[in-house]
């Protein structure tokens, strides 16, 4: 009976080892095919009229994308809007984030392919797809209230690739002004391009041009950084720009009217535009992108890695089901820019 219930307890732990075995094996992932995956992951940023602080505001998410990834990943910096396109297209960037109308049209000239959206908060909501606003603003004083008070007057854009700072709000202008072809919009006023959205703002505080357009949180920053006075915008938190939800004509002149002699006031909010997507080179291997894609949307799950990166990102095709593809949020962007007859293709 002793020897019996040995060799029970012998087989017993056979038993157990070999399922334990087999479930061990079962946990374990699928090893991901990294065949033709870059030795180094480049992304593209537009920096603005500030390079180190475009670097240092993208370090985080570099880093945490190179850890999750396995891939050394490394950031570099254009001169412009296209710039950073260009270099998608010559194959010295695999990845982008530079604006919505911009990826349109790396979309059309550098196959670039959108795989997520930012939402440029550290409040987790994948239940909203994240937009912005274009503002146009001036110094309270100079008699503009309107877009037809724009007539005859200067106006700053910033970069002609800028969604916030040209291609919206020139369309509401024409809209706004019932114009039929974009010629009416070159003579409708003086437009000028301050180059960046810091140097927009910058023109009309300085007197420069009476007007200008840029999109609602870098007022935020104007204030926090160039020290001027915006009505409107009373803390440095972004979230509590009022700005960066829609408002209502009366909403945005009630605080015109109250707004100080001399302060920037805004007198236009554009409608939503979709957020900035994150975009990737078509050319690059499919599990690449894949894992790209996975590690992004992974942010949202970790709220330190928010906190860092100071966003998260999600797939707009999992709220509205009407978009066949996250490429697809952009085409009312394709239809304004037929709109303004405008081919940045040729810049």
């Amino acid at each position: 009976m002793k020897k019996l219930s040995l060799v029970l307890l012998a087989l017993l732990v056979v038993t157990l080892l070999s399922v334990g075995l087999v479930a061990a094996q079962e946990a374990t992932p699928e090893p991901v095919d990294r065949t033709g995956w870059p030795e180094t992951f480049i992304i593209g940023v537009y920096p603005g009229d500030n390079v180190e602080k475009a670097i240092a505001a993208a370090e985080p998410l570099r880093s945490y994308l190179e850890t999750t990834l396995g891939v050394r990943t490394v950031i570099i910096t254009g001169t412009s809007y296209n710039a950073v396109v260009e270099a998608m297209r010559a194959g010295r960037a695999d990845a982008f984030e530079v604006g919505p109308f911009s990826y349109t049209l790396a979309a059309q000239i550098a196959n670039a392919e959108a795989i997520a959206v930012g939402n440029y908060s550290t409040t987790v909501n994948l239940g909203v797809i994240p937009g912005y606003y274009s503002l146009m603003f001036t110094k309270k004083g100079s008699g503009i209230k309107s877009i037809a008070d724009l007539q005859g007057q200067t106006f700053a854009f910033t970069d002609p690739a800028s969604t916030s700072g040209y291609l919206v709000p020139a369309t509401d202008i024409m809209n706004a002004m019932t114009f039929d072809s974009k010629d009416q919009l070159d003579t409708f006023f003086t437009a000028t391009f301050a180059g960046n959205h810091p140097s927009a703002v910058l023109a009309v505080a300085n007197g420069t041009t009476v007007a200008g357009a840029t999109f609602d949180d870098n007022l935020v920053d104007q204030v926090k950084e160039a020290g001027l006075k915006i009505c409107g915008i009373t803390s440095e938190d972004k979230s509590q720009n009022p700005f960066h939800s829609v408002m209502t004509e009366e909403q945005i002149m009630k605080i015109y009217d109250e707004c100080p002699e001399g302060d920037i006031a805004v007198f236009h909010q554009s409608p939503l535009i979709p957020q900035t997507p994150f975009a990737v080179s078509t050319s690059l291997p499919q599990t690449f992108k894949d894992a790209v894609k996975a590690a992004l949307l992974n942010i949202a799950n970790d709220q330190a890695n928010v906190d860092a990166i100071t966003r998260f990102y999600m797939d707009p095709t999992l709220i509205d089901s009407s978009l066949p593809n996250i490429d697809a949020l952009y085409n009312p962007l394709r239809v304004i820019a037929e709109k303004l007859d405008l081919d940045l293709t040729k810049r």
